[in-house]
Formats: structure tokens, sequence, C-alpha cells
């Protein structure tokens, strides 16, 4: 078998880079770097000054590739012990941020007015059918009046806070 020397190398690593990528992006499993290891092994071999000859360069080229890649997910497995692993989404707090808990409160404390502003009747319907879940029905039979008074409240109700707020 012939043997190769340094410019063969490059010319080998050439000729099967796409086939170096696509096992380093198996191997890491992700491709942005797959294509960093690609550069590292390209710059490996071409500062490589052999004392013998190659007599595998693809071979020689994929343990190059390999070892890299090893090193990457070794370096990864440290990082990840070291930092304590990935953030979860139990570790994740679910509480609102302080500005956006504000922000609700304020809102909240606006709706709650244009309730207030709202005629008393029309309240009543609103709160029982919104705030209790009563259906047009229970509220109709509760207050003594037909369900389509009941619908034209919550639509008189609906429109006053609608006008008024943005987040409604």
């Amino acid at each position: 078998m012939d043997t190769i020397t340094e410019p063969n190398l490059i010319a080998s690593f050439l000729r099967h880079q796409k086939e170096l990528q696509q096992f380093l992006t198996y191997k890491v499993d992700c491709a942005e770097t797959a294509a960093d290891l690609i550069q590292e092994t390209y710059l490996r071999i071409a500062r490589h000054t052999a004392d013998t000859d190659i007599a595998n360069p693809r071979a020689f080229l994929f343990r190059v590739a390999d070892n890299l890649a090893l090193d990457h997910l070794r370096g990864k497995a440290r990082q990840n012990k070291r930092d304590g692993g990935q953030v979860s989404d139990e570790i994740a707090c679910h509480q609102p941020q302080p500005d956006s808990a504000l922000v609700g409160q304020q809102q909240m404390e606006l709706f709650e007015k244009l309730i207030y502003q709202l005629p008393p009747q029309c309240r009543t319907v609103f709160l029982l059918c919104r705030v209790e879940g009563k259906s047009y029905s229970e509220i109709a039979a509760e207050l003594g009046i037909s369900p389509r008074t009941v619908e034209s409240h919550m639509y008189k109700a609906l429109k006053f806070l609608k006008d008024r707020v943005d987040f409604f």
C-alpha cells in the first residue's frame, strides 16, 4: 500500500470533509459544534509533521476527528457536572416577575373600579355570570328577569369594559 505525504493528507481531508462533517454531527449531536471540530481537525492535520508516512489517511483523519469529538464531549460532561447540568423546568421559577405582577395588580384595580361604574343591575348580572359562573337562565331565575334581559345586560357590561380597557 502506498504511503502518503503532508500535502496528500490535506487533499485527503478535502476529499473526505463532507463525510467527516456527517460523522461529527452524529457524534456530538450538534451541526455547529461539528463544524468547529472540522476546522480543528483541519488545523491539526495542517500542523502535522509526519515522522513516518501515513498508510491510511482516511482512517487517520477519522481518528483525529473522533479524538476531538471525545475531548469535546468529555469537556461538556465535566462542565455539566461542575455547573449542575442543564436547568430544567422543575427548577425554573413559575412565579410572575415583580413588574408583571404589579401590572396585573394595577389592571385588576382598574377593572374593579370599572365594574363598580356599571349600573347596579348590569353589575349584578356581570358578577353573577363572570365571577360566580352562573348561566344566563340561572341568573334570570335568581333576579326574576328574562334570559334576554340578562343577555342585554351582559352585552352592555362587556361593551362598557371593552371600550375602557385594552387588555380585556
